[in-house]
């Protein structure tokens, strides 16, 4: 069979050449050999622009199988019985270049190595930082020492804060009751001002609020515990308690009425070792 007979039964055949696709109507009917067709297409069909230079030896593959350039196209669509050839052209490269292909080479192995250095060193930080993480985990996040240590302080705390609401709480309203009733209050109970200083008698703070002229009901000249006060207690201990030591004494007075609450004895007899302690 002569190449127009083969080129005749191939004319619904396809070529493509580096993903360009060539029509073979426009191959001359004699021009079968790859490197033949390659050359008429450099040089003729120059509208595929296959950038193929025919000085530099050239690889041509086809589904990944090489062809040598000696290959009868034609031949080979027909041995194969494929209507569609996709080929491969790679130029060999023949090296060179000088010495500035040399000195691009080392600076390329000089970035590679640089960028090998920096992984390398990420890798180190990210195992130590990791190291660290486990150890932290380990010895304080895990530790059950730590762990019941801090259970064991959080519990106290709101056990405390709990403890300590109700108390609050009263204290202050017992606080807004007193303030809330004013001087009366003050001159009728008083307070021990045998601590004062002559500065805190004389301040424009203690002339304000002392109303009757610096003789409150249980302060006495030589600090001794004044009728007032006794007599407060006789009625009622835990209001002599109040007298004696004022809101202060908050304790005193809550086991004071306690202790009153007793058949008055104990309440009366506590109030009065206070009150002269």
């Amino acid at each position: 069979m002569n190449v127009t007979t083969i080129n005749k039964n191939l004319k619904n055949s396809h070529m493509y050449i580096n993903n360009t696709y060539i029509d073979l109507k426009l191959i001359p009917k004699h021009i079968c050999i790859l490197e033949d067709i390659l050359n008429f297409i450099n040089n003729k069909l120059t509208i595929y622009n296959l950038n193929y230079n025919k000085y530099n030896d050239f690889y041509s593959l086809h589904n990944n199988k090489l062809l040598s350039k000696n290959t009868n196209i034609y031949n080979y669509i027909k041995n194969n019985n494929i209507n569609t050839l996709f080929l491969t052209i790679i130029e060999k490269n023949k090296g060179g270049g000088g010495l500035s292909s040399l000195v691009n080479a080392v600076f390329q192995i000089w970035e590679f190595v640089m960028l090998l250095y920096k992984i390398v060193m990420w890798l180190i930080m990210l195992v130590w930082w990791l190291i660290q993480f486990i150890v932290w985990v380990v010895l304080d996040l895990l530790n059950p020492i730590n762990f019941l240590r801090d259970f064991f302080n959080s519990l106290i705390t709101l056990t405390l804060a709990f403890c300590r609401l109700p108390v609050d709480i009263f204290m202050t309203l017992l606080s807004f009751s007193v303030n809330l009733m004013g001087t009366w209050m003050q001159g009728f109970w008083g307070w021990d001002q045998s601590g004062l200083t002559k500065n805190d008698r004389e301040s424009k703070y203690f002339k304000n609020l002392n109303k009757n002229k610096g003789k409150k009901c249980y302060l006495t000249n030589s600090n001794t515990v004044p009728f007032s006060v006794v007599l407060g207690t006789i009625l009622c201990p835990p209001i002599g308690v109040f007298m004696d030591m004022g809101l202060t004494g908050w304790l005193n007075i809550i086991v004071c009425i306690f202790l009153t609450l007793l058949f008055y004895i104990p309440g009366l007899v506590y109030a009065l070792l206070v009150i002269y302690s």
